[in-house]
């Protein structure tokens, strides 16, 4: 009786245990019924895993989704039982939680979030070592927690620390330097840099225009996932209408960002990682820049004429952070907005600091942020479009057999994530969705005639595999 009322106890679903970070519906996919014992099971497993490491102290922080409260107080309960020690910084921003791992010189942090998914998900994003986990490490939570019977152990010590946001706030104030005042738009699509966005680019030196600065866990004006045009509708009226130098989106948890220039004109991650590079690169020249596997092929370009060394990446923030650890890489960046600067800053995706790097750069210059971007190397080229599937395994099955199929004559085909196909003139990528069940494509052209030509040619292998739904693109 007693090892089947274990096993049952231990129940979880696989299915959360994601790529590089755990994530799902809550009530559906985990936390079912109001109970939030899934989310003490995996502060146990984490707990007794950091032991195991002689690693016993953690920092842990959460968002403003409604059900961030209830995980927090289940995985610090499941952390302490373990014998670990918790330092809760209580609501932040996930840049935050990173900044904090050096501010109180802690190797381990989690942070709770939902990031860019819908109100009614979130999750839990984990770093050991100061490294993110990877999939493997992810996967061994799951295994532990199914398996082990963890024995009682005298609880580990609770410790808050209330002033992470305003020692965030007061060490970007200290790197950043702004020439000019400018006009900013802010939109926090009322997720956790509501908490200071406003208070930090005032402080900067910003005229700041805020939109959608108040945290609401439900997000009642757009989804907080800035990478999808129809949720920067907001913003682009906003800057039109107050006449701004530039608007500034931030995804759900802080470590994603989108810009906007002054005329309205989306600045989309890699064609600001191009500026970014070219500013770092004058004082880092020959240093490596790692990009994502979605980001243009104007950017390796760019990167190699302003004196860098390009590194192509699998997608995934916890993939490119690794492999900048491996390179020693002095920045990197995903087309989705997630960031990293080393030269200045630290080993981390942090928005809001990205944002006052860029606000600082324009700053330097009498240019409007649209002359700024004219200079900087464009091309025809898309958003990322979405299939969506009911599970992951239709999803990767595609995949498979588009990559079966698929004939580009002619075509360098890069297949580290997904299939990646480049020409001189012209690329399109299509993977796998690490966090959710769906696909994702992006095309560009030198012309709008080629980027025509390559969309009509990943049409025809939809064809071929006999993929009979609507198309995006």
């Amino acid at each position: 009786m007693a090892l089947d009322t274990l096993v049952k106890n231990n129940e979880i679903n696989k299915d959360i245990f994601k790529a590089y970070d755990i994530r799902g519906q809550i009530g559906k996919e985990w936390c079912s019924g109001n109970n939030f014992h899934d989310a003490f099971l995996i502060g146990q497993a984490i707990g007794n895993q950091l032991l195991e490491f002689d690693s016993p102290n953690i920092i842990i922080g959460r968002d403003g989704r409604l059900s961030s409260e209830a995980i927090a107080q289940q995985l610090i309960k499941g952390l302490l039982g373990s014998g670990c020690n918790v330092i809760d910084i209580g609501l932040t921003a996930t840049p935050v939680v990173y900044f904090c791992l050096n501010q109180l010189d802690i190797t381990n942090a989690i942070m709770i979030t939902g990031s860019h998914s819908p109100s009614d998900h979130n999750g839990i994003k984990i770093v050991y070592d100061s490294h993110p986990l990877s999939t493997a490490a992810i996967e061994s939570l799951y295994v532990d927690i199914t398996e082990n019977d963890y024995p009682i152990v005298t609880p580990g010590k609770l410790k808050t620390f209330e002033s992470a946001n305003d020692q965030y706030q007061q060490a970007i104030s200290e790197d950043i330097s702004i020439q000019r005042k400018l006009r900013v738009g802010i939109d926090s699509s009322n997720g956790a840099t509501s908490l200071f966005s406003e208070n930090l680019f005032n402080n900067l030196g910003c005229d700041v225009y805020p939109l959608f600065c108040e945290l609401d866990g439900t997000f009642p004006n757009h989804s907080p996932d800035p990478t999808t045009p129809e949720n920067l509708t907001y913003l682009i009226q906003h800057v039109k209408e107050n006449n701004l130098d530039v608007g500034i989106a931030f995804d759900g948890d802080g470590d994603r960002m989108i810009a906007v220039d002054n005329l309205g004109n989306i600045l989309w991650p890699d064609r600001i990682m191009i500026l970014l590079a070219q500013h770092i690169l004058q004082s880092f020249p020959g240093s490596r820049i790692a990009y994502e596997i979605k980001c243009s092929y104007l950017l390796p370009k760019a990167i190699r004429k302003a004196g860098g060394q390009a590194a192509i990446c699998a997608n995934g923030h916890s993939k490119i952070k690794l492999e900048m650890k491996r390179l020693n890489a002095i920045m990197g960046g995903e087309f989705s907005g997630h960031i990293i600067l080393r030269d200045r800053w630290n080993d981390f995706d942090d928005a809001p600091y990205v944002a006052a790097r860029l606000l600082e750069i324009l700053s330097n210059t009498t240019q409007s942020s649209a002359e700024v971007f004219a200079e900087i190397p464009n091309q025809f080229a898309t958003e990322e479009y979405k299939l969506k599937f009911s599970n992951c395994a239709e999803s990767n099955a595609l995949i498979k057999k588009f990559i079966q199929h698929a004939s580009f004559p002619g075509a360098e085909l890069n297949l580290i994530d997904g299939l990646r196909v480049e020409y001189e003139d012209a690329w399109a990528f299509i993977h796998a969705s690490n966090t959710s069940s769906s696909i994702g494509l992006r095309f560009e052209g030198a012309t709008e005639q080629r980027l025509l030509e390559i969309k009509n040619q990943f049409r025809t292998v939809f064809t071929l595999i006999e993929y009979h739904h609507p198309l995006p693109f």
